[in-house]
């Protein structure tokens, strides 16, 4: 019971640190970056939705290896590249601008809504 409370606040705290962050972001006046300690706000709201992406993927495949369900199989599998994708999108953050990295996550997009749609086909 305690673990379901605590991942819901935790849940909850990211889902307030996001909106807070898309309310930031609405009222910059879009010539420069809006900074959240001295980090670029959407590298960073990029990088802890790579977390909780990451941590819905450990929750899913877990219930998959108990169950051995094809469906959790598929919706662990769109997590992890949801999250892969995510901290590349905030790489940013830890080394200098890559070129690549823009054109591999539009394809990651297609990729985990292709495996989310698969997952929902499955029994």
């Amino acid at each position: 019971m305690v673990n379901k409370r605590f991942l819901t606040v935790v849940i909850l705290a990211i889902l307030f640190f996001n909106f807070s962050a898309v309310h930031a972001l609405a009222e910059s006046d879009g010539n420069e970056d809006t900074m959240f300690l001295g980090l670029e706000l959407d590298k960073l709201i990029a990088f802890v939705n790579g977390v909780l992406a990451f941590v819905l993927f450990l929750i899913t495949f877990v219930a998959y290896r108990r169950e051995y369900r094809k469906r959790l199989l598929y919706v662990s599998v769109a997590f992890a590249l949801f999250s892969i994708r995510s901290f590349l999108m905030s790489s940013e953050l830890f080394m200098p601008e890559i070129s690549w990295v823009d054109p591999v996550s539009t394809v990651l997009d297609f990729v985990i809504l292709l495996t989310f749609f698969l997952g929902l086909l499955k029994k």
